[in-house]
């Protein structure tokens, strides 16, 4: 990287319009190879195939433990409905252990943690007995205040109580009853090569406003369409934060040097976690099922997920490429050159598109002979097909993709005019991305936490969260 600056820099002083054409002509390579990339992984998507699953039912007595964990912080008010949820999971509670992760210094969720009468686990030692199906880890102080540091200190807790597989929820997720279930009967069908599986994510609330509504399309795309790209084209599939069931043993044959399994300063340790998984010769894929959600409905809180996310892409590219060679060997050459494509060339997309977008509008405004000299006729046209027929197949994927889920879903016809702002959405996300970029350049990553609770979804009528009495008898009788 120094290397390439140090050139532009020689470049823009010796001759400049020259290094600018160079440039120009190499970030419209960019786009277009991202770009056909991502057309053929989305146009793979379709003919993908659900992997092969044995039915199981709850009351096997062959079930394995299974794990769940639940990182938290700053929660108070999403935590009823969190252990609710989880209580609705279909699996038997003898084989079940989940742990709520909550720091030390999170006073308001502790509390709420400890009026629900939950037993509590802090320094190595459980309140009121062993470990039972559902436990409160105390996150000793002293490491980063990061999800996947929390996720480090339980894991041994899991390994300890012979847990076999595991799987992640965030505080606002709703998995369907039944995807433990489906995760052990697609383990059980494949070989010992599958590693993980990767649940559908979506959002209930895709009708509060156009932030919501283009959230929800995305993830539509994503998990419809893209990740079933990449899965039937045996690509690396960049993991979500949530809904992810692993082999226990994968994990600890992928750990860090140091024996962590995820990376606790990485900003997205799913994504960096999957790439560790793919290297050791794993397979990861998606599981028939859904979490859904609750997406951002403020353009505040997009803008602290997005610098999150955004940020995390690059520092996991970075990482991915810090030894090239043994990376590539290890990953496949292919695989390794698209993982990192997305991986980097995400957020470098949006750090190039404000830029193309301002030269278009100056040169329309002022007909200005500079602009124009940076865009001979090898550059001109593959970007002019860029502009127009790149964004129009954009809008048109997310409107015919609107159109279609609107005809399984009644009243979201609605939600088709919010497709049409999707420009200002990319807009927001590109100044999210730089912020992101000069936080990392002055070391200063943050964490930045995605509040939630604004709509808790619409089956907060049937869930019943447990009192005290009844938490803590279901505590003390291991049901």
């Amino acid at each position: 990287m120094a290397a390439l600056a140090a050139l532009i820099v020689i470049g823009a002083l010796t001759r400049p319009m020259a290094a600018l054409t160079v440039v120009v002509a190499a970030c419209i390579l960019f786009y277009t190879v991202f770009a056909v990339l991502k057309f053929v992984v989305t146009l793979a998507g379709q003919k993908h195939q659900w992997l092969p699953r044995r039915m199981v039912e709850a009351d096997d007595p062959g079930l394995p433990r299974y794990g769940v964990l639940l990182p938290v912080h700053k929660e108070a008010n999403m935590l009823p409905y969190l252990v609710a949820r989880v209580e609705r999971l279909e699996y038997p509670r003898e084989k079940l252990r989940i742990l709520l992760l909550i720091e030390s210094d999170d006073e308001e969720t502790l509390q709420a943690a400890e009026r629900l009468g939950l037993p509590f686990r802090r320094g190595g030692e459980t309140d009121g007995g062993g470990l039972g199906h559902l436990t409160v880890v105390v996150i000793p102080p002293g490491g980063p205040k990061t999800k996947p540091n929390a996720m480090n200190v339980a894991f041994d807790l899991l390994a300890t109580a012979q847990c076999q597989f595991c799987t992640i929820y965030d505080a606002e997720d709703r998995p369907a009853s039944d995807q433990l279930l489906r995760a052990l009967g697609t383990f059980r069908a494949a070989g010992p090569d599958l590693a993980c599986l990767q649940a559908e994510l979506a959002f209930w609330n895709d009708d509060t406003n156009w932030v919501t509504a283009l959230y929800w399309i995305s993830y539509k795309i994503h998990f419809r369409r893209f990740l079933p790209g990449l899965a039937r084209l045996g690509m690396t599939i960049p993991l979500g934060g949530t809904s992810n069931h692993f082999r226990m043993a994968a994990l600890t044959a992928v750990a860090l040097p140091n024996g962590d399994i995820w990376d606790a300063h990485n900003l997205t340790e799913d994504a960096d976690l999957g790439a560790r998984l793919v290297a050791g010769g794993y397979r990861i894929d998606l599981l028939h099922s859904v979490t859904l959600e609750e997406a951002p409905a403020h353009l505040r809180i997009v803008d602290k997920q997005q610098r999150r996310w955004k940020g995390g892409y690059l520092q996991t590219g970075l990482v991915h490429t810090r030894r090239p060679l043994s990376s590539a060997r290890r990953m496949g050459p292919v695989r390794w050159v698209c993982f990192n494509l997305l991986m980097i060339g995400t957020p470098l997309s949006f750090l190039l598109n404000p830029l193309f977008w301002g030269m278009t509008v100056v040169y329309f405004v002022t007909r200005s002979p500079v602009v124009w000299q940076l865009f001979p006729p090898s550059v001109y046209y593959p970007s002019l097909a860029l502009l127009l027929i790149g964004n129009f197949g954009l809008l048109c994927e997310l409107v015919l993709t609107c159109v279609q889920e609107a005809e399984h879903t009644r009243g979201r016809y609605g939600l088709i005019k919010y497709m049409f702002l999707a420009p200002v959405m990319w807009l927001w996300i590109s100044r999210s991305t730089y912020i992101a970029v000069w936080e990392m350049a002055i070391g200063k990553r943050a964490w930045h936490k995605t509040p939630h609770g604004h709509e808790i979804g619409d089956d907060t009528a049937d869930l019943v969260p447990p009192s005290v009495e009844a938490a803590a008898a279901c505590a003390g009788s291991g049901r």
